[in-house]
């Protein structure tokens, strides 16, 4: 309980829409974090009913509570630990066979419940009749039929909330418990009676866990679950006599091979638009340093402030500002259209078609989503990944989007090989970036998966097809507007502290040359071994913050002008003649093959490392993760170096 006050815990299967629940009844009063341990999100928030607060915790996705995956382990010691004073358990009305079996899992657990049957709508429109009076009687507990996207519908249901936890229900187990007992072999009566006393579970219950601890007591429990369910929803529940068939669009959206184009081309005009929603915003954003920087730096002057910090303040800030401004707002457009897809019905078709594909990375077929996003920004592949349902493969599914070139470091790469290698050289640089880029993600995938993904849950893929339905525009732009928002914040505080830490090491203190540059000089040797000169590092360090800045820096550092002015106002990945003229002078072809290669597969930049913590909330696992890229980059850089000096 927090607070002090009265607990309400959400449970349902991934897409059941529990997390548009969650934010339907909380809004902006809620945090997210990890729970202990776990890289499992954790989010709670409150709503207020007549004067009293009601704390609810969003549950992790489980489709039982067997204890298997990370989720289910989370949520089943979560409610084992009775800390809720009331459990809502949401199901998709539009197909209960197969989302009530969480509701039969609880069965026998003293903590008071309601049941929503979500996607009402959904249900109505596939010829569905549902009795939630006659499923009420039967289970023993509230039964509400809801819309979770329907903002209207948000103040009766808390009232119904509030009024359940006055009036607590618990579960009727006498219509589930019967299948066992009619099992003579099982002997439940007698199981049961050997359990000792337990505060959440019955002793049938208890009986049940026990017997589920083997593989033929698990399967037997299941099968007596599913007749549960049979018996529940006979008469309650109605539907068409006639079988669905698929569309012509749905032939070929999940055909072997036409679902994959239809799929890649669906993903691409998403792209397309979200770059549409996001243009004018990041237009709009890139004004901001010529309109701020020159009047902050005449008050900073007028002012007399200490010179580090009147450039750090007319300088820094107004940069950072226009390119977390430019970033969120695409990371807007995708949140639509991610969204829009999903509120469709369209993602689960996704989903379905590469699945096979995705196995290979332990992933399942929404992941090519993210990875399809991310060829236009890193960090908009991140944010896409949202609507993976499985903690472990969304987070892999981050790890290995680091792993694909946005579309910064696809100009900005190519670009440096016609430099060095000439047009020819431009397009193997090209084709080399996409077989190393398929490499990188399958050995991150190997190296992560195992701490990650649980291995019975990366593969096979059971799922029953949504129909097709109209978006609901106001749930889907609200809820892309506040993750833009909260992204925001979050990134531009993470970015601003990052960039002053890098001014402070750019700035000259006490002469002219600069901490890094100092330490660059230092370390020289050692980067010589990479195939880097120390400036070539240096500016490798500075594409962490963001890859536009990279030749800026490589020109200052060359050219012996202001490093942290090139860092911060680079706004564009083109070359000017007098840097296309400089770098053969002073990088060998050798050291530049070795250069791309690094900066390619470098930690991407600082935007989408803060958005990966705000959706893993790791600050280990992404110490781990900028420490793999890290090594990866630099022994790649080795490698094509050193390949380079037989060639050359």
């Amino acid at each position: 309980m927090e607070n002090g006050n009265k607990t309400i815990a959400l449970l349902g299967q991934p897409n059941s829409g529990k997390s548009s629940l969650f934010n339907g009844l909380t809004g902006s009063h809620q945090h997210v974090g990890n729970w202990p341990g776990k890289t499992v999100e954790h989010k709670a928030g409150s709503f207020t009913v007549n004067g009293t607060t009601y704390s609810i915790v969003d549950l992790p996705g489980s489709y039982s509570l067997s204890a298997g995956s990370q989720e289910e382990v989370v949520t089943t010691g979560y409610i084992r630990s009775g800390q809720a004073d009331l459990v809502v358990i949401l199901v998709d009305s539009s197909q209960l066979e197969r989302s009530l079996y969480m509701l039969a899992d609880f069965i026998g657990t003293r903590i008071p419940a309601v049941l929503i049957l979500n996607l009402m709508d959904v249900a109505e429109q596939k010829g569905i009749k549902i009795d939630t009076v006659k499923l009420s009687a039967q289970l023993g507990i509230p039964v509400i039929g809801f819309v979770a996207a329907e903002r209207k519908r948000y103040p009766s249901l808390k009232e119904q909330l509030a009024q359940a936890l006055q009036r607590p229900q618990t579960m009727n187990q006498d219509v589930l418990m019967q299948h066992y007992r009619a099992d003579a072999a099982l002997d439940f009566a007698a199981r049961a009676a050997k359990q000792p006393a337990d505060g959440i579970y019955t002793p049938e219950k208890r009986a049940i866990r026990d017997l589920e601890q083997t593989d033929d007591g698990l399967m037997l429990s299941g099968k007596y679950k599913y007749r549960f369910i049979d018996e529940l929803l006979t008469g309650a529940v109605q539907k068409p006599a006639s079988k669905p068939t698929l569309s012509r669009f749905d032939k070929a959206a999940l055909g072997v091979h036409s679902g994959k184009w239809v799929a890649l081309a669906m993903i691409l005009l998403a792209l397309g638009a979200a770059m549409l929603v996001a243009a004018p915003i990041m237009s709009g954003a890139f004004l901001i340093p010529p309109l701020l920087s020159g009047p902050l730096e005449q008050l900073m002057t007028s002012l007399h402030v200490w010179k580090p910090l009147a450039e750090m303040i007319y300088v820094v800030i107004p940069n950072v500002l226009a390119f977390t401004l430019a970033m969120a707002s695409f990371v807007v457009g995708v949140n639509l259209v991610f969204n829009f897809l999903e509120d469709i019905g369209y993602m689960a078709r996704i989903s379905f078609v590469f699945n096979n594909v995705m196995e290979k990375f332990n992933l399942q077929g929404k992941s090519m989503c993210s990875f399809l996003m991310s060829l236009g920004c890193n960090m908009a592949g991140v944010a896409g990944s949202r609507v993976i349902d499985n903690a472990g493969q969304r987070f892999l599914t981050m790890l290995l989007v680091w792993s694909i070139p946005c579309g910064t470091t696809l100009s900005l790469a190519p670009m440096l090989g016609g430099v060095f290698f000439g047009p020819m050289g431009s397009a193997l640089v090209l084709v080399l970036m996409v077989v190393m880029t398929i490499g990188s993600m399958y050995l991150a995938s190997r190296v992560f998966a195992g701490k990650l993904v649980d291995q019975a849950e990366s593969h096979g893929l059971v799922m029953e097809l949504p129909p097709y339905h109209k978006p609901k525009w106001g749930h889907i732009i609200r809820g892309s507007l506040m993750k833009a928002v909260d992204i925001f914040w979050r990134a531009f505080k993470m970015i601003y502290l990052v960039s002053i830490v890098f001014y402070l090491l750019s700035y000259p203190w006490g002469g002219n040359v600069s901490l890094l540059v100092r330490v660059g000089q230092v370390i020289s040797p050692v980067t010589e071994f990479f195939g880097m000169t120390w400036q070539m590092f240096m500016a490798y360090l500075s594409s962490m913050l963001t890859k536009e800045s990279l030749l800026g820096v490589i020109n200052a550092l060359y050219s012996n002008t202001d490093i942290a002015a090139a860092a911060f106002n680079a706004k564009s990945v083109g070359i000017s003649d007098s840097i296309a003229a400089l770098l053969p002078q002073v990088i060998t072809k050798a050291q530049a093959l070795g250069f791309i290669m690094a900066i390619v597969f470098n930690v991407p930049c600082t935007m989408t490392v803060a958005a990966t913590y705000r959706e893993n909330h790791s600050i280990k696992w992404i110490a781990l993760s900028v420490g793999y890229y890290v090594a990866f980059s630099l022994a790649i850089s080795c490698i094509f170096y050193h390949i380079g000096l037989l060639i050359w």
